[in-house]
């Protein structure tokens, strides 16, 4: 650890809420994440006062406090790219589920619509709703991943550690592999949708419709990889890095 950060740890440990908790004694399996969850928001908040000379500290930011700042944006790019794919499972999850209660549904009376056209709406719907949300959610796992390297630039700047080491596209990255769901789930929620509207526009391509669906299908998912890799590898250039950091 830098001789920077060391001097920082003090000063900040002060500051701490309950930091005789951060003891192997005072551990408590029952509320370790919500003291975890204290610790992470108790540092936010010291580098925001210390940024804003809020606080009686130095009279500059130190680069122990700029690199906690960094540590806690790393965090917080983490739960959001989390959250985005959690977001995209729940709502493919709900909505399926809700497709297989209208298959289900035989209401009584007159309705505004009948409940057979609902029926036979429903999937192509669901899907085509899928396939849009999918390229909101790898529009925003690619912000997340740009966010994450930028702040790993500069913790290494902090460190004397050269940028050029930020590793920006690994295939078997958990952020390649959540980025590649998201893309396999947008492609083949474009395929069911296509192959739906095609067999509706012609009631005789029962093969046909199938297999434009699956071409459809590998175009947007190889579509969402590629813009993944290109916008991810231009904007985090070594030349932007250098130039921002």
């Amino acid at each position: 650890m830098p001789d920077a950060v060391k001097s920082d740890l003090p000063a900040v440990v002060a500051q701490m809420p309950d930091a005789q908790q951060g003891t192997l004694d005072s551990f408590d399996a029952r509320e370790a994440e919500g003291f975890s969850e204290k610790v992470v928001d108790a540092i936010e908040m010291i580098g925001e006062e210390n940024a804003a000379q809020l606080s009686p500290a130095p009279a500059q930011v130190t680069p122990g406090m700029r690199y906690l700042h960094s540590s806690r944006t790393i965090h917080q790019l983490v739960s959001d790219r989390n959250r985005a794919v959690g977001i995209y499972l729940a709502a493919a999850s709900l909505l399926l589920t809700a497709s297989g209660a209208i298959f289900h549904a035989n209401p009584r009376g007159d309705m505004i619509i009948p409940i057979d056209e609902v029926q036979r709406w429903c999937l192509p719907v669901t899907f085509a709703t899928l396939t849009v949300l999918a390229l909101f959610m790898a529009f925003l796992l690619i912000r997340t991943r740009v966010g994450l390297i930028y702040e790993v630039a500069k913790m290494n700047a902090l460190l004397g550690l050269p940028i050029g080491r930020v590793s920006r596209l690994s295939p078997l990255s958990v952020h390649s592999i959540m980025h590649g769901l998201i893309s396999l789930g947008g492609g083949a929620s474009a395929a069911l949708f296509s192959a739906f509207m095609l067999r509706l526009a012609r009631e005789d391509w029962v093969y046909v419709s199938v297999i434009l669906g699956v071409v459809i299908g590998l175009l947007v998912t190889g579509a969402l990889i590629a813009l993944y890799v290109i916008t991810v590898t231009i904007t985090t250039s070594d030349q932007r890095l250098q130039a921002r950091v």
